[in-house]
């Protein structure tokens, strides 16, 4: 792919910049996260340092850190949160000319880390949010990789990244997800919607024995409003159902389904059931923690042994895990991610990036 430079010049109506061609667009949550003082709870917090976050931009960074040239496709606030945070993302060297501002407020996150471990308070409008993120989809994505985290299952919203995701895919991109599902957007009142029956079946216990240490797939965020914004006469209940069934299709254009065993757990199923819903040559990764991580491919089932680790900051340690295993897959075409050994060698690169991640303070 032949890359070159290009100006960001703002469209005043859309407030988007030019897009520039980058190896992985990230697409979903741009947010602040606050972090109070080590070992303050947020009760006692009197100062806060602001660190931009969200799965889209821990992405995106990871990736920036590793060499690779990423790009953020995300809906800000058109405000001084919204501005600010764009302009830091830019500095950290990630594209931001798919990033667009506009009526929903940014996302802010409150944090605070005890003893190794994150407290979250969330100040959100998960359906608002969706729906701007749809709006600022582009038309093409001008990518290796575009890569889709922290998706809210929102009815039309969906919808349009279903569709986007189908246009990647034309346009010759390999597509990743992070399921990364956050608990107050996918209400148990929602399984009853998951297609073709994919609710619990015999294989992984998702809540069955955690053990402590790094969880690459945690980042489920408390402080959500999944009804904020909604829309009069609408029932949240239905709309979610739809939005449910909607990501599964989203799932099913992808070659790369990561998620964890609380992902499972929060969408009421399990991996062999998830797995039957993913392109036959798609690969699902399922990380659990400090034990094996499951790799679910073409070739059958394989599992990764994460080395141990005592984290300091474990927010982003998924968003980490995935930057890990697209720095190694973005190189190869995606015909070449139904290649077990590659993906395998990508799990463990995954591991060793978010191993690092957490091992440095982020607020």
């Amino acid at each position: 792919m032949n890359h070159h430079e290009e100006p960001h010049i703002v469209d005043h109506k859309t407030r988007q910049t030019r897009i520039a061609p980058v190896e992985v667009v990230c697409v979903g949550e741009a947010l602040w996260d606050f972090y109070a003082p080590e070992g303050i709870p947020l009760e006692q917090a009197k100062l806060l340092r602001r660190v931009p976050g969200g799965g889209a931009v821990n992405t995106a960074t990871a990736l920036a850190r590793l060499g690779v040239p990423s790009g953020l496709c995300a809906a800000l606030g058109d405000d001084a949160m919204g501005r600010g945070l764009r302009d830091e993302v830019a500095a950290a060297g990630i594209d931001v000319g798919r990033l667009a501002l506009g009526a929903a407020r940014t996302g802010l996150m409150l944090v605070a880390i005890e003893r190794g471990e994150a407290r979250f308070v969330g100040y959100r409008q998960g359906e608002l949010e969706a729906r701007a993120l749809a709006a600022a989809l582009p038309a093409r994505w001008q990518a290796r990789v575009v890569h889709f985290t922290g998706i809210a299952p929102v009815r039309g919203a969906i919808g349009a990244l279903v569709r986007a995701a189908a246009a990647a895919r034309r346009e010759g991109c390999a597509v990743s997800v992070d399921i990364n599902a956050r608990p107050r957007m996918w209400p148990r009142a929602g399984r009853s919607a998951l297609p073709g029956g994919a609710g619990a079946r015999p294989g992984i216990n998702p809540g069955a024995g955690a053990r402590p240490g790094i969880n690459p797939g945690a980042g489920a965020r408390p402080g959500i409003n999944p009804g904020a914004g909604a829309r009069p006469g609408i029932n949240p209940g239905a709309t979610r159902g739809a939005g449910v069934r909607g990501c599964f299709r989203l799932f099913g254009q992808a070659d790369l389904v990561k998620c964890s065993t609380g992902d499972l757990e929060v969408l009421g199923t399990t991996a062999p059931a998830l797995r039957k819903h993913l392109r036959a040559e798609a690969t699902l990764v399922v990380t659990d923690g400090a034990r094996e991580t499951l790799v679910l491919g073409p070739g059958g089932e394989r599992a990764v042994a994460p080395r141990p680790v005592r984290p300091l900051d474990p927010t982003g340690a998924g968003d980490a895990f995935c930057a890990g295993m697209l720095a190694t897959l973005v190189w190869q075409g995606r015909d070449r991610w139904t290649d077990a050994a590659l993906m395998l060698r990508a799990v463990a690169r995954g591991h060793d990036v978010a191993r690092a991640w957490v091992r440095r303070k982020r607020g």
